[in-house]
């Protein structure tokens, strides 16, 4: 894992390079659980301003960079425990960065007085999240952007 800057947190300045990592990521590994109608679905939705904005604006949500300032991802926790995000950057996937990031960003919820945690999860990350203590309680199939997705509902108390 590449040596890290203390993370910070996003700002509206920030929007057009996690949207691209969001779409980046999707596109690069969505492959590995989806097909190309769903892949494309999830990229798009980096690019719908208004909807990436609240995404990212409306949760406590962490910027990780390289100590070279290299993006490496993002991770959001709103004020209620919902998980916005997590995104790692394609190339630095598999290295313990999407644990750390998600642990970072619990914690510091944490000490906003978050105690009780919830997300929905795709295939591709619900095993960092069961790392974390989160226990699958719910699946579903609904559409996003004109796809089929399976969602899976975790939490952790």
């Amino acid at each position: 894992m590449p040596g890290l800057r203390r993370p910070r947190l996003a700002t509206s300045a920030d929007l057009p390079a996690l949207a691209q990592l969001y779409a980046h990521t999707a596109r690069t590994l969505g492959g590995w659980c989806y097909g190309p109608q769903q892949v494309q679905a999830w990229a798009a939705f980096g690019a719908d301003t208004p909807a990436f904005s609240a995404y990212v604006l409306d949760a406590q949500t962490w910027v990780f960079e390289s100590d070279c300032g290299e993006l490496l991802g993002f991770c959001g926790v709103a004020a209620s425990g919902e998980v916005h995000s997590l995104y790692v950057h394609a190339s630095h996937t598999r290295q313990g960065l999407g644990s750390a990031m998600l642990a970072h960003a619990l914690a510091q919820a944490g000490e906003q007085g978050v105690l009780d945690f919830a997300a929905w999860v795709t295939p591709f990350s619900k095993p960092v999240f069961e790392r974390a203590g989160f226990r699958l309680t719910r699946t579903l199939t609904e559409d996003f952007n004109g796809a089929q997705f399976e969602r899976y509902r975790v939490e952790c108390p």
